[in-house]
């Protein structure tokens, strides 16, 4: 597909794509690997030369610990006059999804399982006191 046939939205769901994948420190390859696809198909995609399908952008999300949702945040909604709002309570916003990806990815660059394993105690310790 030419490049001045690509949609907005396709290269804005690819660049948040790539911004995920690149912040949990993953290669085309291996986000291909957990995907089912090719690494080529990943580059595909986050240059919006491929677009992507629902049932694959949920197993994205998915796989890089964020919502569907995340890969949107940034554009305008078009608005279709007669349609009700959106819920407020659907309508969490990308800053939850940002703290958990910054999360994973802090939690994955931890040296070793010990390290892991106490950075999880004290996640659920804090969890349990709210």
């Amino acid at each position: 597909m030419p490049s001045e046939a690509v949609h907005p939205v396709d290269l804005h769901v690819g660049r948040r794509l790539r911004e995920s994948r690149t912040a949990l420190r993953l290669t085309q390859a291996e986000l291909g690997a957990d995907l089912g696809v090719s690494a080529q198909q990943v580059q595909k995609y986050e240059n919006g030369s491929n677009r992507i399908s629902a049932s694959k952008l949920f197993e994205i999300a998915g796989r890089l610990g964020t919502g569907v949702d995340w890969f949107f945040a940034g554009l305008d909604a078009p608005r279709t006059p007669g349609l009700a709002e959106p819920a407020a309570a659907y309508d969490a916003g990308p800053t939850a999804h940002d703290q958990t990806r910054a999360l994973i990815a802090a939690f994955k660059s931890l040296p070793d399982d010990a390290a892991r394993a106490e950075a999880l105690d004290y996640v659920r310790s804090r969890a349990e006191q709210i």
